[in-house]
């Protein structure tokens, strides 16, 4: 007679079960620690550069600003003939007269534009001249957010862009 085996098995005997040692698992309080540390390091570091804050707001609004009165001077100087920067205080909006790309302040930031009386355009609109040579009419566009303002110089002489922090109002 033919004797059967169970499954697996070459002889009789059936197999001992091995039993895994006991390893601990989870994490140590070391490691723990560490993670921990990271986190509150990250968070610190991302923290002021992914959360709005109203001085970021205003540097990015016045290097804007900046870039396109550049743009403006860049243009008079190519085109060798005068070029005007506009500015907008009651929509907050500024460009190139005679251009269409014109760019938006966000909407709870102010604007005042100082700048020659024949430059005012309007109630709510005046500009800055560039000239062939680089020279300016000269001029200052203030922004102001949440009692926090910056302003943007242009000189008259030169044509030189400055953009200078205000303090706390």
């Amino acid at each position: 007679m033919t004797r059967i085996l169970p499954t697996g098995s070459e002889s009789g005997r059936p197999e001992k079960k091995r039993v895994p040692r006991c390893r601990p698992t989870g994490f140590t309080l070391v490691e723990l620690l560490i993670v921990l540390t990271l986190l509150a390091v990250l968070t610190a570091v991302l923290a002021p550069v992914l959360l709005p804050s109203p001085g970021r707001a205003l540097r990015e609004a016045a290097s804007e600003v900046a870039t396109t009165l550049r743009e403006t001077r860049r243009h008079a100087r190519a085109d060798q003939k005068r070029r005007r920067f506009l500015v907008d205080t009651q929509s907050g909006q500024f460009g190139i007269e005679d251009t269409r790309s014109w760019r938006s302040l966000p909407g709870e930031m102010s604007v005042e534009l100082t700048t020659a009386q024949s430059l005012v355009t309007g109630e709510t609109r005046g500009g800055i001249d560039f000239f062939p040579d680089g020279s300016s009419t000269g001029g200052r566009v203030l922004l102001g957010m949440a009692d926090q303002s910056v302003q943007v110089d242009i000189e008259w002489l030169t044509g030189r862009i400055r953009i200078s922090s205000l303090a706390e109002q």
